[in-house]
């Protein structure tokens, strides 16, 4: 599941995502697949220690907390001001978030009110954030690309 968070990171437009409680394995497995598809230089992946103390920081220095939960305001009701923000932080938890999520977050924002996937409400809220246009990117250094097809798999090799 956090492998899967951090590709979708990767492939709907984040510059950057930042993991706890994670060994270094999923970093090199999202680094093996923008080596091959492109953007390793456009995407980040750090591993912190302490999300608490990373999100105090964030905050300190402007940026805004976004925590995707299924109790929080619908994203309808909030999109278009969570757009005019500067620098935000998506927040998404596994299994039983603390309490002080909650407390910390600028914004709760609930993809649906029903239990769902942490990975499917981060999609969601990333592509309404930016509107499709995070399809339309081109990732530099790609040496695969898929070449779209009705049917079946095409991929060229670039280089």
């Amino acid at each position: 599941m956090t492998t899967h968070a951090a590709l979708v990171s990767r492939a709907f437009g984040s510059d950057k995502i930042y993991m706890s409680d994670v060994d270094d394995s999923i970093k090199k497995t999202v680094e093996d697949v923008s080596s091959r598809w492109g953007g390793r230089s456009d995407f980040k992946i750090e591993i912190v220690r302490g999300w608490s103390e990373m999100i105090a920081n964030w905050k300190k220095d402007g940026g805004k907390v976004v925590h995707l939960t299924m109790y929080g305001i619908h994203i309808d009701d909030a999109i278009s001001y969570l757009r005019r923000e500067n620098r935000i932080l998506v927040v998404i938890g596994a299994g039983k978030v603390p309490r002080q999520m909650y407390e910390l977050a600028d914004y709760n924002i609930a993809i649906g009110n029903q239990p769902h996937s942490e990975v499917a409400a981060l999609s969601i809220f990333l592509d309404r954030m930016f509107r499709g246009k995070q399809f339309e990117k081109e990732f530099k250094d790609a040496r695969l690309k898929v070449i779209p097809t009705e049917k079946g798999k095409r991929v060229r090799e670039l280089s």
